[in-house]
């Protein structure tokens, strides 16, 4: 499953990057940060602590289709203990955006799949981690501060195969909330 993801990711970047999407689209940077609500693990009874999330992706918009390649990071604490849960992230996202006449507010939706390197630090410095198959849908809203440049307002919800760590299976589904910004060139 590791190799198919990995797979599938670079044929999406690889078709986002083809001659004809790269004259037709413009490239742009954005990174983003939020907070990270991970729900209960239904397999391990555990709760968490709302924790962070930070997200850096590069990227091609045609106007109205977007795609990129995103990074993340995610990290919370388990509730009542030193636990912690952290996920590193790689996903492709495609997005679509909604475009309002005479608005500097663009609406968008988006979707991603990716893989999530999920990490359990047991307060004492012994670590347990899995990569599994992760994805991710959401929706927010784009404005224009300044040609080029967009700030952006957006929910996801993210969620990942179920990760074995230390011998005990997890259920990953995180409710995230972020503010980040869009950089054209």
């Amino acid at each position: 499953m590791k190799i198919s993801s990995a797979g599938i990711i670079l044929g999406i970047m690889a078709l986002a990057c083809s001659p004809v999407s790269a004259n037709a689209a413009m490239p742009y940077l954005s990174g983003s940060a939020g907070i990270a609500v991970l729900g209960d693990s239904d397999n391990t009874a555990r709760s968490y602590d709302t924790g962070y999330n930070l997200v850096g992706a590069v990227g091609l918009d045609g106007g109205r289709y977007r795609l990129e390649a995103e990074l993340g990071s995610q990290h919370n604490g388990v509730k009542d203990s030193h636990r912690d849960v952290s996920m590193t992230t790689c996903m492709g996202n495609g997005y679509i955006d909604i475009e309002l006449p005479l608005s500097s507010f663009k609406p968008f939706v988006m979707g991603g799949f990716g893989v999530a390197n999920v990490d359990e630090n047991n307060g004492s410095g012994v670590e347990a981690d899995d990569r599994v198959f992760a994805c991710q849908v959401g929706a927010g809203i784009g404005f224009t501060l300044v040609p080029l440049v967009t700030l952006d307002a957006q929910y996801r919800y993210f969620t990942t195969a179920t990760p074995e760590l230390a011998g005990r299976k997890y259920s990953i589904g995180t409710h995230n909330f972020m503010l980040g910004l869009r950089v054209g060139f």
